[in-house]
């Protein structure tokens, strides 16, 4: 490894274990309110589950290229990790089985809606593939479904984005000890076809592939300032921003830049009853709605239109040509599509290179195909849904969740609606934002709204300076 990708890899580590003080500071204070629950544990482990074979092949063999006795690179995983896939599925379905049995018998916990949209889309996509001869349910579309069935009845708010933060730091720091313990470990080697980054490194971090390491940290952003309490969410922010950046991944550079100068522009806040007026004043502003809705509507317009603007493979490269066979399948079954799996199909049938087969690289592209016009009205309905579920209060925090997944949506697939995968923790995080506090006792019950109370809910021995305001809470 050259000298300047080892300092490079060097600082990030060092960085990682930096970032663990405001992270333990940041960690105290939920404790303190009471922040981390049953939603939070849930979203975790979907986090760690989903990831953990990928985590441990990466830590144990320090991802090396294997080849076929051709000489071509072997995609997949050894059987091995594949076995210990299957195994973290299924202890995942049974956490969420429990979860959701405790949820609505014990707990006697509301419905969400949001879910439900998700739900019926994941639905939709594998009644497709049925439609079309294919397999109805493949295991990991089940999984997907036993996730989304829990967040019907988990909490949203504060603890579901607290959950999602804590998976976010999780693979971030596990990637920057990586990196002081076997520095190439963590890098893949820069190409004409793919350049270095800005730090002389294509850094992936426990990932095998520095995009997916990107997008995982740059539609994890607002968990990170939304889920943690005081000025150490800023700093936790800028700093998965910074290691956004050091992926070396463009899309991701790019998207954690605009992400974070729209988290500091509208600075979205979770609704507090004991602060409502403040709330309203920064999170239903005007100034909000008229900066907030025209970039979301833009960033979605160019995800939506691009891969049908037919700009070459000169500009886009691969990417245009699977969009445009994609377009022209898609005249076949333009309503309901062709299912979770008829695209990565396309690579055992050799019609599409490896890299291109876990999706179309474009959200809205891959809705479409797997399921067409119907499944393309389920997903806006699911975004205008998340929108406006929290009030006119909560549509900061919403459009800064929303923000980063229509950034990536024009190149990448953030969310996945076919099955299972490293980001189904986002999805579920995202469809537990913050809801508009209702009016009566659930208002007043700490943790019953879109967040705890202000007041933490372990009591501190009473000092000299326990009467003084604890502003930091409140931010």
């Amino acid at each position: 490894m050259p000298q300047d990708q080892a300092n490079a890899v060097f600082v990030l580590g060092i960085l990682a274990l930096l970032s663990l003080v405001p992270w333990t500071v940041a960690l105290r204070r939920a404790h303190a309110h009471g922040d981390w629950d049953a939603t939070s544990s849930l979203v975790f482990l979907t986090g760690v589950l989903a990831n953990l074979p990928t985590v441990v092949y990466v830590l144990h063999t320090g991802r090396p290229q294997r080849l076929d006795p051709l000489g071509e690179v072997v995609i997949g995983f050894p059987q091995w990790v594949n076995a210990l896939g299957v195994a973290a599925n299924g202890l995942l379905v049974v956490a969420c089985g429990v979860f959701l049995l405790h949820r609505l018998l014990v707990a006697r916990a509301d419905i969400n809606t949001a879910p439900l949209v998700a739900l019926a889309l994941v639905v939709l996509v594998a009644l497709s593939d049925g439609l079309r001869g294919g397999q109805l349910l493949a295991p990991r579309q089940l999984v997907l479904i036993a996730v989304l069935l829990a967040a019907t009845a988990a909490r949203p708010g504060r603890s579901a984005l607290l959950g999602g933060a804590a998976v976010v730091m999780l693979i971030t720091v596990l990637g920057g000890v990586e990196g002081l313990a076997e520095p190439r470990s963590v890098v893949r080697e820069c190409r004409a076809d793919n350049p270095c980054g800005p730090l002389g490194v294509l850094y992936s971090g426990v990932f095998t592939n520095e995009n997916i390491f990107g997008l995982l940290l740059v539609v994890g952003l607002p968990f990170v300032w939304l889920g943690l309490r005081g000025s150490v969410r800023a700093v936790l922010t800028c700093y998965v921003a910074f290691v956004a950046v050091a992926t070396g991944s463009r899309l991701a550079g790019a998207t954690a830049v605009a992400v974070v100068a729209f988290l500091l522009v509208l600075r979205p806040r979770l609704r507090h009853v004991a602060d409502r007026s403040a709330a309203s004043r920064t999170s239903g502003s005007p100034g909000a709605l008229l900066l907030g809705v025209p970039v979301l509507a833009a960033a979605a317009a160019v995800g939506l239109a691009l891969p049908f603007l037919h700009l070459g493979v000169d500009r886009l490269g691969d990417r245009a040509t699977v969009w445009g066979m994609a377009a022209q399948e898609l005249r076949e079954s333009p309503f309901i599509g062709f299912g979770a799996k008829a695209w990565s199909a396309k690579y055992q049938a050799g019609e599409i290179p490896a890299a291109l087969s876990p999706s179309l690289h474009n959200q809205w592209m891959d809705v479409l195909y797997a399921g067409g016009l119907a499944g393309l009205a389920l997903f806006l309905l699911l975004l205008v849904h998340l929108l406006v579920r929290g009030g006119t209060a909560g549509f900061s925090a919403a459009a800064c969740l929303l923000l980063p997944v229509l950034l990536a949506s024009v190149l990448e697939r953030p969310w996945s609606f076919g099955i299972s995968n490293s980001l189904t923790f986002a999805l579920l995080t995202a469809v537990l934002a913050p809801v508009a506090a209702r009016r009566g006792v659930h208002e007043v019950a700490p943790g019953s709204a879109s967040s705890p109370a202000d007041v933490p809910a372990r009591t501190p021995r009473r000092s000299p300076a326990a009467t003084a305001t604890d502003h930091s809470a409140l931010r």
